[in-house]
C-alpha cells in the first residue's frame, strides 16, 4: 500500500481477477499513484498500529476488515458536491421502507416476469444495495435456504438499476453492489472465483439525468418497483428536467408546485413502471401539507392506488446535516386500478429514542389511521387530524371551518388588515418616514397577558422591502402574534409599527367597542382557536414547529353570534390536542403525553368510556369494575351490571405482557399495540402506563371502537 508503482500493478491484477470496473484506475489516477509522496502515511493508517502522536503498537488499534456499504455511503456524503439536494437515508429506515415496498409476493412477480428495481435518483447505492440483499434472501427462502453461487448472484444483480447525475455517487453505486455481492458468498468462494464481478456501469447503473435517460431509452423496459429518495430541490437543473416538467404541463394544465423535482422524480418515474408495479419514494412533507401541492397530491392519488403513506414529520432531525431538518413522507403506490372500497394507511411516525439513535421504528395503534380513499382525495384536512389524533379532530375541523372568518368580519367593515412591514435586504429597499424613528413593538412583546410596553422602542431601521402605509400602524388596532400560543391584545395607545410577525386589525375609532370585543372573545375561547389553527395550518409543526402564518390568523373562525356551541366530548378533543397532541407531535418521548399516567387520569379516562358506551346501552349500566396495574402497563376491567373482578394470580402474567403488548414482527419496525379482551358481559383493556393511551380524547376513540366491537357480537 506505501509503494505506488505496487499498489498499482495490484489494482491491475485485481482488476483482471474480478472483473466489474471495481479496481480500475483512470491514467491521471495512474500518475498521482506513481508520483505521490503520501502512500506511505496512508498504509501506516491502514495497518492501524499508529497512535495518534506517532507510537506504535503491538497490537492493531482499530480494523477495517469490516466495511459496511452503509459507512461508505456516509463517507461519500461528506464530500457530495450538491448538498442541498442530497441527502443521506438512514440505513435503517432504507432497510424498513425496501421491506415495505418488496414483500415476497412483490419479488415472486418481479423475478418471474424478468422486470427490474429502479432507483432513479440512486446516489450512492443505499436503496439498491438493500433491494439486491433482499432479493438474496428471497431467492434463498424460495430454495430451501441454500447458499446462492456466484452464477446465480450475479444473476440478481441484472435485477437492480440505477440511474445518478453525480459520477462519483454512480460508481460508489457499483462498488457498493459488488460488496454486496461478496456478502453472500463464502471466502473460500470468492478466492476461487474468476471475473466475479459484472461490469455494473455498462449495464445496471446510468451516469446523468434520470430524464434524459428516459427520452433515450437507456432505462430497461420492464420496471417491476421504484423505489428511493430523490432531490429535494425547487430547480429544473437539467435540461430533460425541464423538458419533463413541460410534459407535465402539457399533459395534467397545472404547474408543480415550487417547480419541486422530487414530484417530477415521483410522477415520471411512477409513468415508466409497468402495470402492477410497486412505487416507494420519499417526498418533502409539501406533498401532504402544502396548500400548493393539493392538485398534485389529489392527481397522483387519482392515478395511482397510494397504499400507504408514512409519515415522518414528527421526528426531528431524522435527514440532519449542518443546519437542516428535512422533514419528509413515504409514498407507497401500486400501478394497478385501486377497488372501490380501497382505503389509505396513514401511518404517523413519532420521535422516539430508538429513531434518535438511528436503531429503527416505532408505532403504536393509535398512530395508524385508515383513511377512505374518497376522504383523501377530497379532504385536505385529514393528515393534519390525524397527527392530532384522528376522526374526531377531523370532525371538529370540518365543522368550524365554514364559518365566517376574522378577515371577512373585518373587511366587511373596511378595516386595514394585514401583517407588519418587512426589512429590505437586497432588492426593492426604500425608505418609509412614517416606520423609521417611531415606536416599534417586537413580536417578543406580544405576551399572553398583553403588550408588555417595556420593549416599545424606536425604530432604527431605515430601509423596507414592504412598508405598507400609516393606517396600517394607527391605532385603535387588535394585534394577534403568528405564534401557536395565539397571543394578542387591544392597542389604543400612540402611533406603533411592528413587524411581519404580528397582523393588525386596523379600525377606526368608531369600531374601538367591535375590537375590544374581539380581543374578550379571543381570550375566552383561546383554547378552541389555538385547536382549530393546529388543525388547519399548512406550516405549525412542519415547516416551523411553534409559528402561524398571516393567513392562519385571517382563516380564524368568528361565529355571528360568536359561539362555537362545542359538545363535551368537542371540549374534549380541543383540550387534548392543546394540552397533549401539540407536544406529542414536536417532543415524541419527551412530550406530557408520554408521563406515566396516574389514577386521576384512569379514572377520567373510564368515566369518559363508560359515559359513551351507556348512551347507547341504557340497561344494565357499563362502568369500570376492576384495575390492575403491572409495572409499565395497565389494565382496565369493565364490565355490564355491578360485579366485582378477582385478580388473584394476575401478577403472574408479568412476563407475558410485554410480548403482548410490544411486537417486533420486523427488523426495524417495533409495534405497541393495545388489547380489548371480550369475555361476556365483560371487557378488559390493557394498555401502556403512558398518558397518551389514557387520554380523555383516547376514550373517546376506544369507545368508538368497543362499540362497533359489540355491534358485531349482536350486541
Amino acid at each position: 500500500m506505501g509503494d505506488g508503482p505496487a499498489l498499482v500493478k495490484l489494482l491491475e491484477a485485481l482488476e483482471e481477477r474480478f472483473n466489474g470496473n471495481v479496481f480500475a484506475l483512470a491514467p491521471s489516477e495512474v500518475d498521482k499513484l506513481l508520483t505521490t509522496q503520501q502512500l506511505e502515511r496512508f498504509a501506516r493508517m491502514i495497518e492501524a498500529r499508529e497512535g495518534s502522536a506517532g507510537q506504535l503498537s503491538l497490537w492493531e488499534l482499530y480494523s477495517f476488515r469490516d466495511l459496511p456499504v452503509e459507512l461508505i455511503s456516509q463517507i461519500y456524503q461528506l464530500f457530495v458536491e450538491n448538498e442541498d439536494s442530497s441527502v443521506y437515508t438512514p440505513p435503517f429506515l432504507v432497510r424498513f421502507l425496501v421491506e415495505e415496498a418488496l414483500g415476497w409476493d412483490s419479488l415472486d412477480h418481479i423475478t418471474s416476469h424478468h422486470q427490474v428495481v429502479l432507483d432513479p435518483s440512486c446516489g450512492s447505492g443505499v436503496f439498491l444495495v438493500e433491494a439486491y440483499k433482499r432479493l438474496v434472501l428471497h431467492w434463498r427462502m424460495r430454495h430451501q435456504w441454500r447458499r446462492p453461487d456466484q452464477e446465480v448472484l450475479q444473476g440478481l444483480l441484472a435485477f437492480v438499476h440505477g440511474v445518478d447525475l453525480e459520477e462519483d455517487a454512480v460508481e460508489l453505486a457499483g462498488f457498493s453492489l459488488c460488496l454486496a455481492m461478496c456478502d453472500a458468498l463464502q471466502p473460500e468462494q470468492i478466492r476461487q472465483s474468476i471475473k466475479l464481478f459484472p461490469n455494473l456501469r455498462a449495464h445496471n447503473l446510468y451516469h446523468g439525468c434520470f430524464f434524459e435517460a428516459k427520452e433515450s431509452g437507456q432505462l430497461p423496459a420492464r420496471i417491476g418497483a421504484v423505489l428511493g429518495n430523490p432531490p429535494f430541490v425547487s430547480k429544473l437543473q437539467t435540461a430533460g428536467t425541464q423538458r419533463a416538467y413541460a410534459r407535465y404541463l402539457a399533459e395534467h394544465h397545472e404547474k408543480l408546485p415550487d417547480k419541486q423535482a422530487g414530484y417530477l422524480f415521483l410522477h415520471e418515474a411512477s409513468e415508466i413502471a409497468e402495470e402492477g408495479a410497486t412505487i416507494s419514494m420519499l417526498q418533502q412533507y409539501n406533498f401532504l401539507y402544502n396548500q400548493r401541492a393539493l392538485q398534485f397530491r389529489r392527481g397522483y392519488l387519482n392515478r395511482y392506488w397510494v397504499r400507504e403513506i408514512l409519515d415522518f414529520v414528527s421526528v426531528r432531525g431524522l435527514f440532519q446535516k449542518g443546519e437542516a431538518d428535512t422533514k419528509i413522507v413515504v409514498i407507497v403506490a401500486q400501478k394497478k386500478a385501486r377497488p372501490d372500497n380501497a382505503t389509505l394507511l396513514h401511518a404517523t411516525f413519532r420521535r422516539t429514542g430508538r429513531i434518535d439513535a438511528e436503531q429503527g421504528l416505532d408505532l403504536d395503534y393509535y398512530d395508524l389511521h385508515t383513511v377512505p380513499y374518497r376522504t383523501a382525495l377530497t379532504n385536505d384536512r385529514i393528515w393534519r387530524a390525524n397527527l392530532l389524533g384522528g376522526g374526531r379532530a377531523l370532525s371538529l375541523a370540518d365543522r368550524l371551518a365554514p364559518l365566517r372568518t376574522f378577515r371577512e368580519y373585518a373587511e366587511g367593515l373596511a378595516w386595514e388588515v394585514g401583517e407588519g412591514f418587512v426589512v429590505g435586504q437586497t432588492v426593492r429597499r426604500r425608505p418609509a418616514p412614517h416606520l423609521t424613528g417611531h415606536s416599534y413593538l417586537p413580536s417578543t412583546a406580544l405576551t399572553e397577558s398583553g403588550i408588555d410596553e417595556s420593549q416599545i422602542e424606536p425604530l432604527e431601521e431605515k430601509l423596507f422591502r414592504t412598508p405598507y402605509t400609516e393606517r396600517r400602524f394607527t391605532p385603535p388596532m387588535l394585534l394577534v402574534r403568528e405564534q401557536m400560543d395565539l397571543d394578542h391584545a387591544v392597542w389604543d395607545g400612540h402611533y406603533l409599527t411592528y413587524g411581519q410577525r404580528i397582523v393588525g386589525f386596523c379600525a377606526p375609532r368608531k369600531d374601538l367597542p367591535k375590537l375590544k370585543a374581539i380581543e374578550q372573545w379571543m381570550s375566552n375561547e383561546k383554547r378552541t382557536l389555538r385547536a382549530y389553527l393546529y388543525l388547519t395550518s399548512p406550516g405549525l409543526f412542519a415547516q416551523k414547529a411553534t409559528a402561524l402564518q398571516a393567513d392562519d390568523i385571517y382563516s380564524i373562525p368568528y361565529p355571528r353570534d360568536g359561539n362555537f356551541d362545542l359538545s363535551e366530548n368537542e371540549r374534549i378533543v380541543v383540550n387534548d390536542i392543546v394540552d397533549y397532541q401539540s407536544d406529542l407531535i414536536r417532543l415524541g418521548e419527551s412530550s406530557r403525553a408520554m408521563r406515566e399516567v396516574n389514577d386521576e387520569d384512569l379514572r377520567a379516562y373510564a368515566t369518559v368510556l363508560s359515559t359513551q358506551i351507556n348512551a347507547l346501552y341504557g340497561s344494565p349500566k357499563f362502568g369500570l369494575c376492576g384495575q390492575y396495574t403491572w409495572s409499565g402497563a395497565v389494565c382496565q376491567a369493565y364490565a355490564f351490571g355491578d360485579v366485582q373482578i378477582d385478580w388473584s394470580g394476575a401478577d403472574e402474567l408479568r412476563g407475558h405482557i410485554s410480548s403482548l403488548l410490544h411486537s417486533s414482527s420486523r427488523q426495524y419496525l417495533t409495534m405497541t399495540r393495545i388489547c380489548r379482551l371480550y369475555d361476556e358481559r365483560f371487557m378488559f383493556i390493557l394498555k401502556p402506563n403512558r398518558l397518551r393511551y389514557w387520554m380523555r380524547s383516547i376514550g373517546l376513540r376506544d369507545a368508538d371502537d368497543a362499540l362497533a366491537d359489540l355491534r358485531i357480537q349482536g350486541y
